[in-house]
């Protein structure tokens, strides 16, 4: 089980990653900069998953800094600017996904962490 719990993070991780490679590409920002940026959010993504696990742990999907309506803005901006350059955009479109199914449930006041039960109710 920690095997392909790790491995879904992984995958997931480099995905992005390299997803974002494309975007700097594109952008003229050299990957190796990417690289640099990425690593300096390492200690905020370390935070974020802490606070992810304590709020899967206790249920309490409430006290948010940052709702799934405002996370929404993220997957619709890497959408609008892959359609823009014609860069696939598979990536993007399952989180958007995920919280559509989330604020058709009115749950898009709640945190980002309520896509925990989301996933858990399977594809839809």
């Amino acid at each position: 089980a920690t095997d392909i719990a790790l491995l879904s993070f992984a995958t997931g991780s480099m995905l992005a990653f390299l997803h974002g490679c494309i975007v700097c590409e594109a952008e003229n920002i050299p990957a190796n900069g990417y690289l640099q940026m990425t690593k300096g959010l390492m200690p905020v993504l370390e935070a974020a998953l802490a606070d992810l696990c304590a709020k899967v742990q206790s249920k309490d999907y409430e006290n948010t800094q940052a709702t799934l309506a405002t996370w929404a803005v993220a997957p619709r901006e890497l959408i609008a600017w892959c359609a823009k350059h014609g860069v696939d955009h598979t990536f993007a479109d399952p989180q958007l996904r995920l919280i559509d199914r989330a604020e058709k449930a009115s749950k898009g006041q709640l945190d980002f962490a309520y896509l925990f039960e989301i996933l858990k109710q399977g594809a839809r």
